[in-house]
C-alpha cells in the first residue's frame, strides 16, 4: 500500500479529506485520513484528554501502488480544489515515513499517550509506546505541560513534533477523558485501554 501526502491550508484538513471522498472513484483509494494525537491538559488540579491534529495542513491518503493511480488522484484532486488552488500538492512518502507513522498512530490513526516514570532524581526510568519508538530523538519533556518534543525526519523536512504523556499522578479520579465534549473518569487500570501500557 502507498502512503500519500496531500498538503493544504491548516484548518481545512477534515474538509478537503470529505471532498477526497466524495470525488475519488470507488476502489481508486484505500483510506483518506488526517492523523491526530492525544494531548493532556491540565485545569483545576485535574488531567483531562483531549485530541489535535498532530500535522496541520495534512492530509493522507493510502492506494495501490502505481503511476496510474496517483494520476486519476491528481486530476480528482484538482476538480475538488479548483477554485483554491492552481497546481496540487500531493507527495509520494518513502516507505520508512509510512511505516514511521503507521507505528505511532496504528490503525486509528491516533497517537496515543505515552506513559514516562520517573525516578528520585527525575531521569526517565520507564516510557511506554509510541513515545519509545522515538526515544533517541526526544529532544525535551515537559512533565508539567505533559508533552515531549520529538525531532524526526519526515517527507525530507525536519520536523519537530509535539507528543503527549502521562505520568502517574494522573491516574485516579482526576484523570478524564475528553469524549465527544463530556468527561469520562478513568481509574489505573483504565489506563491501558488509552494506549498506555505499564
Amino acid at each position: 500500500m502507498r502512503w500519500y501526502l496531500i498538503k493544504t491550508w491548516a484548518g481545512r484538513e477534515e474538509a478537503l479529506a470529505e471532498e477526497l471522498k466524495n470525488v475519488l472513484p470507488y476502489g481508486l483509494y484505500h483510506e483518506c485520513f488526517t492523523i491526530y494525537h492525544e494531548r493532556i491538559w491540565r485545569k483545576q488540579q485535574r488531567s483531562i484528554v483531549h485530541t489535535e491534529l498532530l500535522f496541520p495542513g495534512c492530509v493522507f491518503l493510502t492506494c495501490e501502488e502505481g503511476a496510474e493511480y496517483l494520476n486519476i488522484i491528481k486530476r480528482n484532486y484538482l476538480a475538488a480544489e479548483r477554485d483554491k488552488y492552481t497546481n496540487p500538492a500531493i507527495f509520494p512518502l518513502m516507505q520508512e515515513d509510512a511505516k514511521f507513522l503507521e507505528a505511532i498512530s496504528g490503525k486509528d490513526h491516533l497517537v496515543r499517550l505515552s506513559y514516562v516514570d520517573k525516578d528520585e532524581q527525575g531521569r526517565i526510568c520507564r516510557l511506554s509506546e509510541p513515545l519509545k519508538l522515538c526515544q533517541g530523538q526526544i529532544k525535551r519533556i515537559q512533565y508539567k505541560k505533559r508533552f515531549a518534543m520529538v525531532h524526526h525526519r519526515l517527507w525530507g523536512e525536519n520536523l519537530v513534533m509535539v507528543l503527549g504523556i502521562v505520568l502517574k499522578e494522573d491516574t485516579g479520579p482526576m484523570f478524564l477523558t475528553k469524549d465527544v465534549g463530556k468527561d469520562v473518569e478513568c481509574r489505573e487500570n483504565d489506563l491501558e485501554e488509552t494506549g498506555v501500557a505499564f
